[in-house]
């Protein structure tokens, strides 16, 4: 075994849930603690071809530009990549990155998610160089020309509804990030793949974040519904979330729960979408759920020529995945949870998202708890 042999990092591509978060979450770590590893057996354990789909090679292109970093093994469906972070440095040509514009076959948000540990923690530990300050120290743009709208990931909704509050929470504020309001509605699902655009503004910390934790959620004091759906029927699926929501939050929780909706056109034609956000206080907390209508599975089957059975369909199935969340009695949801991990391990102490005891502690009461059926 040769010196380089001995000095990488081998990581299992099959750990845990053994996806794209495995991915993301290795190279952030190895480019901050500037250390070169090896990812074998890469979605080996997923169905299909397996290995890297292509938005996770945008993405690594992406951070190796960040990083001036050597890749091997970064083309669709392989199996194996070796990360050499800096290892293309040429500190005489360090020039400043001002703005990164990407298009990715995915989901923007997710590609955000991908980036922003890397730029928030690139100036701080062993990682931290000149290169990095000069690089992206006074902040970088960040434009990603992607799906806003997915199947299986966050929404651009949910990225300024949820995982941005939640960011203000642990003290990631507006010094550090910001989420431009504009964006261009994008759609990735099973039968349609049209970019979309959005952007993000992101700082490097110039002191370490602060370990958090975000114990327990307290009691509901708002829904938020954003709705997407085709222009002809768009009122009438207004009018069901609302309806459905309403009658869902029984009398007593009813009168203390304010619920607002927006809804908006599609941009493609019969694709739906609706994101639920329940906000809570004493603590405050944000939890989401969305879905994309039609899918390959997730829903009870239901006439597609009936509209009306179309949209219940989607607002119960919702409604049933928020309240899921909410049982948990977790201060984030099952997602955020996950994109939350690099800030737990990174952050200075120890910090912590969830609670074996949260169930008791926040558990509604009976009387109020929410009817379902479907």
């Amino acid at each position: 075994m040769n010196a380089s042999e001995r000095d990488i990092v081998v990581i299992e591509g099959t750990r845990f849930e053994g996806g794209g978060g495995l991915i993301r979450d290795t190279l952030s770590y190895a480019a901050l603690l500037n250390k070169r590893v090896r990812i074998e057996s890469i979605r080996a354990n997923r169905p299909g071809k397996g290995g890297l789909r292509g938005e996770h090679t945008v993405s690594i292109n992406a951070l190796s530009t960040l990083t001036s970093s050597k890749v091997e093994g970064n083309i669709p469906h392989s199996r194996e990549i070796i990360f050499d972070p800096h290892a293309g440095l040429d500190s005489s040509a360090i020039q400043p990155l001002y703005s990164l514009d990407t298009e990715i076959e995915g989901a923007a948000p997710i590609f955000m998610v991908a980036m922003l540990p890397y730029i928030l923690f690139s100036g701080l530990g062993p990682s931290s160089s000149y290169f990095s300050k000069e690089r992206i120290g006074n902040g970088i743009e960040l434009t990603i020309r992607a799906g806003t709208l997915c199947v299986r990931a966050p929404s651009f909704a949910y990225v300024h509804q949820v995982l941005i509050p939640t960011f203000r929470s642990i003290n990631i504020g507006e010094d550090n990030l910001k989420a431009r309001e504009d964006h261009d509605q994008g759609w990735h699902t099973e039968f349609f793949s049209i970019p979309g655009r959005m952007a993000v503004w992101a700082k490097p910390f110039e002191e370490p974040l602060q370990s958090f934790q975000l114990d327990r959620r307290g009691m509901v004091v708002r829904i938020r519904a954003t709705i997407h759906g085709p222009a002809d029927v768009l009122d009438a699926f207004h009018r069901t979330v609302k309806e459905e929501i309403d009658n869902s939050l029984i009398a007593g929780w009813s009168k203390s729960v304010e619920v607002l909706t927006e809804a908006f056109t599609t941009t493609v034609p019969d694709q739906y979408h609706l994101l639920l956000v329940a906000e809570t206080e004493g603590p405050q907390a944000f939890l989401g759920y969305e879905q994309i209508y039609p899918q390959r599975g997730g829903f009870p089957e239901g006439p597609k020529e009936n509209s009306k059975e179309i949209f219940k369909i989607i607002t119960l199935v919702c409604i049933r995945g928020l309240y899921d969340e909410l049982a948990h009695g977790n201060a984030v949801d099952e997602h955020l949870e996950d994109m939350l991990v690099p800030y737990q391990a990174l952050a200075d102490g120890f910090s912590s998202v969830s609670s074996e005891e949260n169930k008791k502690l926040v558990q509604e009461k009976p009387e109020l708890a929410v009817p379902f059926g479907m």
